[in-house]
């Protein structure tokens, strides 16, 4: 048996029906996207039809067969009705006032809460998150943005490199959302900084507000990443050659996908991908350090060198490049340079 958020059961009761007398209609009902049951009939819906908590949830059907999506659907919209109450009780209107509202009942009532460390595969999945309460950043962001679809909120999921968030957005008032800070609102600069985000932002998708196809893409990213730490590459490399059709300048998309073909032997795809992914990125030492792998695959060694040193260069502290110099020298029989 599937195990209920404290009160939701109360309120899949108290909310089904009325709230004050009135339904309370929310504003995703009816999307052709709540009906769909493949993550191949998502991306063929128009970006306005799209239900984001319900293409996740496919991809956790798809993950774990003990999943029924649709209670967690049920789960979420007696979530969003509660906010909504609260809202008519405290005569809030649905608009930028109520972010404190949703924080408050998500982060400090609920409890729901940051991982201490990213390294259980299903943190990605939003029914894992909701059952256990805690999830990273871009499943956190995930719950935050299905709540506020179904308020009809103005919000957007925004990526920096290896970090995503939310962002609040309509007409004058723009301000962002940090999920893995029960809601707190850090400036763009504080992400610009702290995510060494590449100053040539007008050529990736750093740092802008993306619609819902494209945040889809990021968790394909993820969901690429999940797959492969399983060992199964090929449902990896569908997911990561998902992220890259949808969101082509995102740069951790191609550097995996290219980890993916490396694995696949496909060094030459590898190639292209790593030169994508450093194109959009210049900054990613371990980009760098797996362009030269792929390069060592291709038997192009003198590339191979220029990647590893360009590795070392960008960390001074990456051993993993200095190990595969190594090899490359001594592949080259310049034992002492190895030996260094």
């Amino acid at each position: 048996m599937k195990r209920v958020l404290p009160g939701i059961a109360v309120l899949l009761v108290l909310f089904s029906a009325t709230a004050f007398g009135q339904r309370i209609r929310l504003a995703n009902t009816g999307k052709s996207g709540l009906s769909v049951t493949s993550l191949e009939q998502v991306l063929r819906l128009p970006e306005d039809q799209i239900d984001l908590a319900t293409a996740t949830l496919i991809a956790s059907e798809y993950w774990s067969d003990m999943v029924a999506g649709r209670s967690y659907l049920e789960q979420l919209d007696a979530m969003a009705r509660e906010i909504h109450s609260r809202l008519r009780q405290q005569q809030i209107p649905l608009d930028f006032r109520a972010i404190p509202v949703i924080n408050q009942y998500l982060f400090e009532e609920l409890g729901f809460g940051t991982i201490a460390h990213a390294d259980d595969p299903n943190d990605l999945f939003l029914h894992s998150v909701m059952d256990r309460r805690q999830g990273y950043c871009l499943s956190l962001s995930i719950l935050y943005l299905s709540i506020g679809e179904r308020l009809g909120l103005d919000l957007y999921g925004v990526v920096a490199p290896g970090h995503f968030f939310v962002r609040y957005e309509r007409g004058r008032v723009r301000f962002n959302i940090e999920t893995t800070s029960n809601g707190a609102s850090p400036p763009d600069e504080h992400y610009r900084v702290k995510f060494n985000v590449p100053e040539n932002g007008r050529n990736s998708i750093y740092m802008k507000n993306l619609n819902k196809r494209q945040t889809l893409g990021c968790f394909f990213n993820n969901l690429g990443n999940v797959y492969s730490e399983i060992g199964d590459v090929d449902t990896a490399m569908l997911a990561l050659e998902r992220a890259v059709a949808i969101n082509p300048t995102l740069s951790e998309s191609r550097a995996n996908l290219g980890n993916i073909y490396l694995q696949k032997n496909r060094a030459n795809e590898a190639i292209l991908q790593y030169q994508s992914a450093l194109n959009l990125n210049p900054g990613d030492p371990k980009t760098h350090n797996n362009l030269g792998n792929a390069y060592m695959a291709s038997e192009e060694l003198n590339a191979a060198a220029t990647s590893y040193r360009q590795a070392m260069q960008l960390d001074p502290n990456f051993v993993d490049a200095y190990r595969n110099m190594a090899l490359l020298l001594t592949q080259q029989e310049r034992y002492s340079q190895a030996l260094a």
